[in-house]
C-alpha cells in the first residue's frame, strides 16, 4: 500500500505540473474514478501555485530536508521513499519544482494528500501518542495563560494569550463588536510601544480568531482592542512574565 500512495502523490504532483504522460493520464483516470477527492487536491495545489506565480518569481527549487519530508508526508498518512525500485525514473525538473509546495501546502492549507490518502494508509496507522499541553508559570512557552479583559457595555470578551519564542499569540472569541466596523488587536510593551497583532470586522455571530505579534510574552504588559477611532473598547493588565 506504501507504493501505492506515494504513487498518488507524484501523479497529483505531475498532474499539477501538466507532466503527465499519456500513460500517466489513463492511470490518473482510474484512480479519480476510485478516489474523487484527487480532483480536489488536484485543483487546491493548482490554486496555491497560481498564487505563488502572481507573486512574479515563478517557480524555484528550494531544498526540502530528509526530516520535513517525512514530518509532512507522515502527518498525512502518506509513505514516503522505501528503496524497492516501484518508483519510475527520476522526477523531471518540474516535477521536483512542485515537491516543496506539495510538503508547503500539506503543513499550510492541509492540501495533496487529506482524508483519501490517509483511509488509503488506515490498514497501518501505527501508534498514537497525544501530547500534553505545556503548562507553567505565566509565559511558559506555548502554555495557554487565561486572560480577563474588561470590555464596554455589550461586548464579551473571552480571551487567552501563548508564549511563544517569535512573539505572542491572542485567542480570542468575541461577540457585542458592531457589525462591519474595523477593530484593532494591539499588544503595548512596557516601554509603551505599541504592536498590532492584526484587524477583524465586527460580526452578528460570535468571532474566533487567533492573532500574532512580534512582541515577546516576557515585554507585553496589556492587550486591548480598538476601534477605528483607537478607542479601547476592551483591554487587559497582563501580568509580569
Amino acid at each position: 500500500m506504501r507504493a501505492r500512495d506515494e504513487r498518488i502523490e507524484e501523479l497529483i504532483i505531475a498532474a499539477v505540473a501538466d507532466e503527465l504522460t499519456p500513460l500517466e493520464r489513463v492511470e490518473l483516470d482510474e484512480l479519480r474514478a476510485v478516489h474523487p477527492w484527487i480532483d480536489d487536491e488536484i485543483a487546491s495545489l493548482r490554486g496555491v501555485a497560481e498564487r505563488v506565480s502572481i507573486e512574479g518569481e515563478g517557480w524555484r527549487e528550494l531544498p526540502v530536508s530528509a526530516a520535513l519530508r517525512e514530518r509532512v508526508l507522515g502527518a498525512s498518512g502518506v509513505a514516503s521513499s522505501d528503496g524497492d525500485g516501484s518508483r519510475p525514473a527520476a522526477p523531471s525538473a518540474a516535477r521536483r519544482g512542485f515537491a516543496p509546495l506539495l510538503a508547503a501546502a500539506c503543513l499550510v492549507i492541509g492540501v495533496v494528500t487529506g482524508a483519501g490518502i490517509a483511509s488509503l494508509a488506515a490498514s497501518d496507522p501505527g501508534p498514537s501518542v497525544a501530547e500534553p499541553a505545556p503548562t507553567g508559570p505565566v509565559g511558559t512557552l506555548g502554555a495557554i495563560e487565561p486572560v480577563t479583559m474588561r470590555a464596554d457595555p455589550g461586548i464579551d470578551v473571552d480571551a487567552d494569550v501563548i508564549a511563544h519564542t517569535w512573539g505572542t499569540e491572542a485567542l480570542l472569541e468575541i461577540e457585542g463588536l458592531a457589525v462591519g466596523e474595523t477593530y484593532a488587536v494591539v499588544f503595548v510593551g512596557a516601554d509603551g510601544t505599541e504592536y498590532s497583532a492584526g484587524e477583524m470586522l465586527g460580526s452578528e455571530v460570535p468571532i474566533v480568531c487567533r492573532l500574532n505579534a512580534a512582541l515577546l510574552r516576557e515585554d507585553a504588559v496589556r492587550m486591548e482592542i480598538r476601534d477605528a477611532g483607537s478607542d479601547v473598547v476592551a483591554g487587559a493588565k497582563l501580568p509580569a512574565a
